[in-house]
């Protein structure tokens, strides 16, 4: 009869034990963590705004909605300024101190490539929202580019020329990573597809005079130049001296040299100059929806509506991989290598490769006055 007695008591104790143990595990883990790191002070601090913005939209939209499993989404922003010293100490910060395991990149690239063997030690998930070389294209499995990769940006500018008609073509290049990737992809595409280089040139950062430059690019005669800037400013001046000299050919250039306005200032009209405008689908009734949620909520429109686009589909795509394997990075990176597959996202239509980068290209538009009209071929 005691036998009887205890073996009840130890079913009903370990009852209990098992129905705590059930409820604690289902009890709330408090918010899920999402850092953002990007540039919020200097030249460059309305690029970073802008992310925040949009991101700041996205959680709202989920937490509105209930969060991912019953909880909320809590945001921890850090300035990443635009040096790899910056850039590394925000991701510091976000990880060390905030303990977030999904980061919204929204930096520097160096700034990106300075914070990811940490992110990939820490197995934290860096997902970047803006355009990059081929450094950050393969900077390790926990760095993601949902943004549109700059190699693709010298693939489209090339295609663009040879269905214009330009086979026998010139480069210029600033020698930065940035437009060096864009370049080296260019040639190689216009080779690729049996068109030539004629003339390949570089030149250093705030470089002034460059006529005998332009006297060396004429003399070779391409049928159209692409001709690449950090920011714009020293392709601008290679323009205008190229102008003074009368030397005129059809120019092509990436969205750096369009978009900074003191380029304008130095050529006096981008009247005529094609460019690679990283695309997005602005035909999209949600993107349209998303854009005027953000220009009503802010009071202006978005500074760079592709980076906007890209920082809310990266904390969706988050959310999403959290609500189907749990809060977990390594599960979640995981999750994104397998799922983003012709994901419908505000950016339009995209997938992720191997190494964590979409294949989201650009749009070339050529300038009529000050405004943008997309080439069609």
């Amino acid at each position: 009869m005691k036998k009887t007695i205890w073996i009840v008591i130890f079913v009903i104790i370990l009852a209990i034990i098992i129905k705590f143990g059930f409820y604690n595990n289902q009890a709330p883990k408090g918010n899920i963590k999402i850092g953002i790191a990007t540039l919020l002070t200097g030249d460059y601090a309305v690029l970073g705004k802008n992310i925040v913005n949009a991101s700041q939209l996205a959680v709202k939209e989920i937490n509105d909605k209930g969060g991912v499993n019953n909880r909320k989404i809590e945001l921890f922003i850090e300035d990443s300024g635009v040096t790899s010293k910056d850039g590394l100490s925000a991701v510091q910060k976000l990880i060390n101190v905030d303990g977030v395991d999904y980061i919204v990149a929204g930096m520097s690239g160096n700034g990106t490539l300075a914070a990811a063997p940490l992110a990939n030690q820490s197995h934290v998930i860096l997902m970047s929202p803006v355009t990059g070389g081929k450094n950050v294209d393969e900077a390790g499995e926990y760095v993601f580019r949902n943004a549109n990769s700059d190699i693709l940006a010298g693939r489209d500018l090339a295609n663009a020329m040879l269905k214009l008609g330009y086979k026998n073509v010139g480069v210029i290049s600033e020698t930065t990573e940035y437009t060096l990737d864009i370049k080296n992809t260019f040639e190689k595409t216009i080779k690729d597809n049996g068109g030539s280089i004629v003339v390949s040139e570089e030149f250093q950062s705030g470089t002034k005079d460059y006529r005998t430059l332009v006297k060396k690019v004429q003399t070779e005669n391409p049928q159209a130049i692409l001709v690449l800037s950090q920011v714009g400013t020293d392709a601008a001046n290679f323009i205008k001296q190229s102008r003074e000299l009368g030397f005129n050919p059809p120019l092509f250039t990436d969205f750096n040299l369009t978009t900074n306005p003191d380029v304008k200032k130095i050529i006096g009209t981008y009247d005529g100059i094609y460019f690679a405008d990283p695309f997005f689908d602005s035909n999209s009734t949600s993107t349209k929806a998303f854009l005027d949620l953000y220009r009503v909520t802010y009071n202006a429109p978005s500074a760079i509506p592709f980076h906007a686009l890209a920082s809310y589909d990266a904390i969706m795509m988050f959310a999403d991989g959290i609500r189907e394997v749990g809060d977990n990075p390594v599960k979640v990176k995981n999750w994104l290598i397998s799922n983003v597959k012709n994901r419908h996202g505000l950016m339009g239509v995209f997938s992720f490769d191997k190494n964590g980068n979409s294949d989201l290209g650009f749009t070339i538009k050529l300038m009529k006055g000050d405004k943008a009209e997309v080439v069609r071929f």
